[in-house]
């Protein structure tokens, strides 16, 4: 299981926001104006309550890669990092390579 998020479902949200925000633009009927401006409410506010929730701001990450291998390489990296002593992993394979080399 992975504690990365990819960042799409705040990019949908925010595309409907502003789709909605278009198909108002304009909207002479005034009930159906304010209930689409209410609907674009409820999406930022919705949006705003999962930011919220979330234990970090999001990142967006601009390298190379697309989102499953960039998740990948994240979780092997904080996995790595966690469980293993960076140190005692070179001399464990520094141990390695003399055993192999005799």
């Amino acid at each position: 299981m992975t504690n990365f998020l990819p960042a799409g479902i705040i990019k949908d949200t925010i595309m409907d926001i502003h789709q909605k925000s278009l198909e108002l633009k304009n909207e002479r009927d005034l009930l159906r104006l304010k209930k689409g401006i209410a609907e674009i409410e409820d999406m930022a506010l919705d949006l705003a309550i999962f930011l919220e929730k979330l234990s970090c701001d999001p990142l967006i990450y601009t390298g190379s890669g697309n989102t499953e291998e960039v998740i990948k390489r994240l979780d092997w990296a904080l996995t790595f990092s966690e469980e293993i002593d960076p140190v005692e992993f070179l001399k464990y394979n520094l141990e390695q390579k003399n055993r192999n080399s005799k």
